[in-house]
């Protein structure tokens, strides 16, 4: 059932990003994100006491709300960035993001330690905690603040000032969109969009299930192994952020194009050594088998590691990205994002569940180098831009419809 539920929770978020982006266009950001973290709030509460009905109806909202809090975050992160900060600031979104990997799975693994089933006292204490959390954090969008006033070029369009929210109905956000979608930038960001959603789905799901398959391992270690796994991709999502925003710090200059080839070798590496430590029928049930060399848990915990320091590249360097080219008007370009990343979830997910494990490290690595050969040849061309210079130089001007502004 858990399969279903992710495949029925990606295909809403990629088909309700429509409705989405329209309500983020004429409510704003902040009032997006609420509502998406009301989303999240009721899908938790249903699984206090789970029924099949509830369950599919929570994932239902939440898919709802995921497309409609992301395409928020997104936005909310552009207009309070400009070309010197959007580096900085979306690898302390993404570190922030990432940390629930860290303390969700601490408290998943102290709380269930050694326990084989979760009874409904466990159930209760488990859920209603994450109720109250995401309870909490919808109070805290509520103290946020929109961006101070920026200094707008005097060449610069009425529409480019309206700080990257138009007002826009459902048939106007789909022709937007669709506007978009035909450009060769986005073309080639497509590359990015989906080998972001493969290698989460992978990470996330497949090589989890991989460890807890694979009985080479032991009973006792295998079970501590996927909780583990999961706070050790958390510990790597949060130094590659950490990291990646001191080096946009220190180094402005030096581009994105680097960080992302290195994000895509330590991912290279990861499923080099997946290959050589989980047996390759590990993904489809419970396997006694080796792969080349017996499993091994610290070199299982050590992909782990690096896919989440992989992964930590490509998003901050994403979404900086994103929010520096299409800071005019962010809202259609985030709900693309969504939606590419959603139907790409959905066929992940699909053959996940019929492929052994070498076909889908191919998959990774074909649509990772493509991703990076595709990503690298845009950044290379946005910093020869002449906006771009100049937002780095002095104040920003507009270019081909994408405004770089600074704060006052």
């Amino acid at each position: 059932m858990g399969y279903n539920l992710l495949a029925v929770l990606n295909g809403v978020i990629a088909g309700s990003v429509w409705i989405s982006q329209t309500i983020v266009s004429n409510i704003g950001p902040k009032n997006g994100m609420l509502i998406g973290a009301i989303c999240y709030a009721i899908f938790v509460s249903a699984f206090i006491r789970p029924l099949k009905g509830t369950l599919y109806a929570g994932t239902i909202i939440l898919g709802l709300g995921q497309a409609l809090l992301w395409t928020s975050e997104g936005t909310f992160l552009s207009i309070n960035s400009d070309p010197e900060t959007i580096g900085r600031n979306s690898a302390l979104f993404w570190a922030l993001y990432q940390t629930s990997l860290l303390w969700g799975n601490l408290f998943f693994f102290y709380k269930l330690h050694g326990h084989e089933t979760i009874d409904s006292t466990d159930r209760y204490w488990i859920f209603g905690a994450l109720l109250v959390l995401a309870i909490l954090g919808a109070l805290v969008i509520l103290l946020l603040k929109y961006p101070l006033p920026k200094t707008i070029s005097p060449t610069a369009s009425i529409a480019s000032q309206d700080e990257g929210v138009k007002s826009r109905s459902i048939l106007e956000s789909i022709a937007s969109s669709f506007r978009l979608i035909k450009t060769k930038r986005i073309l080639l960001l497509s590359w990015t969009f989906m080998y972001i959603a493969l290698e989460q789905t992978f990470w996330s799901n497949v090589y989890d299930s991989s460890l807890g398959y694979t009985k080479a391992f032991g009973t006792t270690v295998t079970q501590s192994l996927v909780g583990l796994s999961g706070v050790v991709v958390g510990i790597g999502e949060i130094l590659g952020s950490i990291t990646f925003g001191f080096l946009d710090a220190r180094f402005p200059r030096m581009g994105r194009d680097p960080i992302i080839i290195s994000g895509f070798l330590l991912h290279v590496l990861a499923i080099f050594f997946v290959f050589l430590n989980i047996p390759n029928d590990a993904p489809l049930g419970d396997t006694f088998t080796d792969a080349y060399i017996r499993p091994n848990f610290y070199l299982a915990l050590l992909c782990s590691a690096l896919f989440g320091f992989g992964d930590s590249a490509f998003n901050t360097q994403l979404y900086s990205f994103l929010g520096e080219v299409y800071v005019a008007d962010s809202v259609p370009v985030f709900a693309l994002f969504q939606f590419i990343w959603g139907l790409t979830c959905c066929g992940a997910f699909f053959y996940s569940t019929v492929l052994q494990l070498h076909y889908q490290l191919l998959i990774l690595i074909i649509v990772g180098f493509l991703s990076v050969v595709t990503f690298c040849s845009l950044e290379w061309g946005v910093r020869r831009s002449p906006d771009r210079l100049s937002a780095i130089n002095g104040p920003g001007v507009e270019h081909q419809g994408l405004l770089h502004s600074h704060d006052t």
